[in-house]
């Protein structure tokens, strides 16, 4: 009985701690404050920032790549009308001619 106890207990602990390294992997690079199971782990400092920060004194965005909340690949962006830039990540589109 203890010895299925312990197995049961192992493999619940193994499986929250894949699927708490998949979430922070797949979440990774993301500039956006992310709500949930990912929110929570970006607050604790296991989900990777993004590379959406201002440059020189803060008024333009670097246009690195970067990863949106939903995971799509993107482009950082300033977002403010006016005064210090406010950068995030805009998700990259292909024009409907293109396509």
């Amino acid at each position: 009985m203890k010895r299925a106890l312990l197995a049961s207990l192992t493999l619940t602990v193994a499986a929250v701690v894949i699927v708490t390294a998949f979430t922070a992997v797949s979440y990774a690079g993301t500039c956006a404050r992310l709500a949930g199971f990912p929110g929570l782990l970006q607050k604790a400092g296991m989900v990777a920032a993004g590379p959406c920060v201002g440059k020189g004194r803060g008024e333009v965005c670097s246009s690195a790549a970067c990863t949106t909340a939903d995971r799509k690949p993107g482009k950082c962006q300033n977002i403010a009308v006016s005064g210090p830039a406010n950068c995030v990540c805009v998700e990259r589109t292909v024009s409907k001619t293109l396509r």
